[in-house]
């Protein structure tokens, strides 16, 4: 057997919180029916271009950013690493997410019902950190009766291809709905969860110390992470996975657009609501058990010391048992979910006063909510938005969005239609544009269509 971490390859042959506040109900674009399939569109028909419609990247981690380590500000790197352990929360979380649309189409049913299918990848990665840990590294276990728990630690990371199909439906003049079904193809996926334990030190007897591991459970779960030695790790193995060659699962997403009134809109989705059957390469490992060992009393046979060292550890593997476990195992994707509500207003008038287009509005003020629910951390983030049509070949979206990262996050998104080809790009973070090392997380989408219109 040979342990590969297949994220590392797969990161060496493409590109590289999952919050897409920006590209949420911005401009109707297509892209936004993957974040509500309820959403309402209005082209006739649309094309993603191959492996460019979306390339979505987004990370962040909210311990402490990079300058607040390595910033050249005269304070010695010493007292800033301490300043930031002691700064550090019970737990802080560290995610990487990148999704990259291989294909995405859609088009107008004659029920004026929108049908849009597609596949995009997709690497997840979600770490929690507890403090004792963090405390632990720097302190060190040589404080009597300090006591570090490992329970809020977790992590999980998974790559998967995923097919998915939706249809967005007007059921009455102010009521869209809409669903996504998906199929998913999982390559790898790995978990660590509802892990509990404690290690603490004690005045010792016939030793300075002694250490105690205290009701340990730790649980890892993994899936096509640990390979049989005949299993080569290529471009080609990675491409069979990811297209329905891997564990394989199902989802569903499902979203909805409500006017109460004229220019209000309120729209909410709920998005992946599902599970991989994991049965691929699965291997699991278990640890569990009391440990205390007073110091390390080297008495030992010279003429054979071999036995020392295998008597501790027999009596260490007697007291914590590790089991490997082959069985299959069920993984849910982590749960996302949206909700806005927007008020629409300004609209064009011809030169004698004339309205030029009934159902447009120039201007959108609203606020947005997002949520993530999962087994390794949930969170929510909060934003309010304003949108503007610049002219009608242009839009732009600005954003100020409060989540666990930063509460003054200020994003920008930009799209242009030119014929039928749409382009756009959407970025946050942009006050740290100068400082970039001063950044707890980063987010960008961009994407290039084919969107056709219905002749007015």
């Amino acid at each position: 057997m040979r342990k590969i971490t297949i994220l590392f390859c797969f990161v060496s042959i493409i590109i590289s919180a999952q919050n897409k506040q920006i590209l949420y109900d911005f401009a109707k674009l297509p892209q936004t029916l993957l974040l509500n399939p309820g959403a309402e569109v209005s082209n006739k028909f649309h094309v993603g271009v191959p492996l460019l419609s979306q390339v979505s990247f987004n990370a962040g981690f909210t311990g402490f950013s990079a300058y607040d380590v390595f910033a050249d500000n005269g304070v010695h790197i010493n007292d800033k690493i301490k300043a930031v352990v002691n700064n550090f929360n019970t737990a802080e979380f560290a995610m990487v997410n990148e999704q990259l649309d291989v294909i995405n189409a859609g088009f107008m049913l004659p029920n004026k019902s929108y049908l849009s299918f597609g596949y995009y990848q997709e690497f997840d990665f979600l770490s929690k950190i507890p403090k004792d840990l963090v405390d632990l590294f720097y302190n060190g276990n040589g404080v009597n009766n300090e006591k570090y728990s490992i329970n809020k630690l977790s992590a999980r990371a998974e790559l998967l291809g995923v097919f998915h199909i939706g249809l967005s439906k007007k059921i009455r003049e102010d009521l869209q709905v809409g669903a996504r079904a998906k199929i998913y193809s999982g390559a790898f996926n790995a978990s660590s969860k509802n892990n509990s334990g404690t290690l603490y030190t004690t005045e010792g007897t016939n030793n300075l110390y002694v250490h105690h591991l205290q009701n340990v459970h730790i649980l890892g779960q993994t899936s096509g992470v640990i390979l049989d030695d005949y299993d080569v790790v290529d471009p080609a193995y990675i491409q069979k996975k990811l297209l329905l060659g891997g564990n394989l699962g199902l989802g569903i997403d499902v979203g909805f657009t409500y006017h109460p009134k004229e220019q209000w809109e309120i729209t909410g989705s709920m998005l992946d609501l599902g599970f991989i059957n994991n049965t691929q390469n699965t291997e699991s490992y278990s640890i569990d058990g009391d440990y205390s060992v007073e110091g390390l009393q080297l008495y030992f046979d010279p003429d054979n010391p071999e036995d020392y060292w295998t008597n501790l550890q027999d009596e260490f593997e007697e007291n914590v048992v590790t089991d490997t476990i082959y069985s299959n195992y069920i993984s849910l994707r982590p749960l996302k979910m949206y909700g806005a509500v927007t008020y629409s207003f300004g609209r064009d008038y011809d030169d004698c006063r004339f309205l030029l287009d009934a159902n447009s509005y120039n201007n959108k003020v609203g606020f947005q909510l997002f949520s993530t629910l999962g087994a390794v951390h949930s969170y929510m983030a909060a934003t309010v938005f304003f949108e503007k049509k610049l002219t009608k070949k242009l839009n732009t979206k600005i954003t100020y969005t409060v989540d666990p990262f930063s509460y003054a996050n200020i994003g920008v998104g930009l799209s242009t239609q030119l014929g039928w080809f749409n382009a756009y790009i959407v970025a946050d973070n942009l006050l740290n544009l100068s400082n970039i090392y001063n950044s707890k997380s980063a987010s960008m989408q961009l994407g290039l269509n084919i969107i056709v219109n219905h002749k007015n």
